[in-house]
């Protein structure tokens, strides 16, 4: 009978132990998720002081890393009252851009439809785009006319 006792008393002992062990673990993965934490809330980024106090090119920035997000038409929306539909244009000034340089070189392709290096420009620049179809056209293009291009 005492050394059921004392089985039981080792048992509740080795218990209490894994108990406290489990206790501290514990404490220890709050207190490092709280310091994670605190450091984490500290970096809030600059951009976003920067846009709360009303900086144009921020927002544009902003706005522009935001393009593929479901939200950013509603966003966009949302700045244009405040800055105007001028803000539009800054955000897809990039866009703009390129879309002038491609209408730019398909003029000059219709000049010159073997010009290797307008072939090749463009392939990239649809190929930037996304539009992979017409950037394989015009690569295949380019190839005919330069066989080395692209390898």
């Amino acid at each position: 009978m005492k050394e059921n006792i004392k089985d039981q008393k080792s048992k509740i002992k080795n218990t209490d132990q894994r108990s406290k062990i489990l206790r501290f673990f514990i404490v220890v993965i709050i207190l490092f998720f709280l310091t994670i934490n605190i450091v984490f809330s500290q970096k809030i980024s600059l951009t976003y002081f920067q846009i709360i106090n009303d900086d144009k090119k921020a927002v544009i920035n902003f706005l522009q890393k935001i393009k593929t997000f479901p939200e950013f038409q509603k966003i966009l929306e949302m700045n244009k009252n405040i800055y105007g539909e001028a803000i539009k244009n800054e955000v897809f000034k990039e866009e703009n851009k390129k879309r002038v340089l491609i209408n730019n070189l398909e003029q000059k392709l219709r000049i010159n439809p073997k010009a290797r290096d307008i072939l090749y420009s463009l392939y990239l620049l649809y190929k930037e785009r996304g539009d992979n179809l017409t950037a394989e056209n015009y690569l295949r293009q380019a190839r005919e006319v330069d066989f080395a291009i692209g390898l």
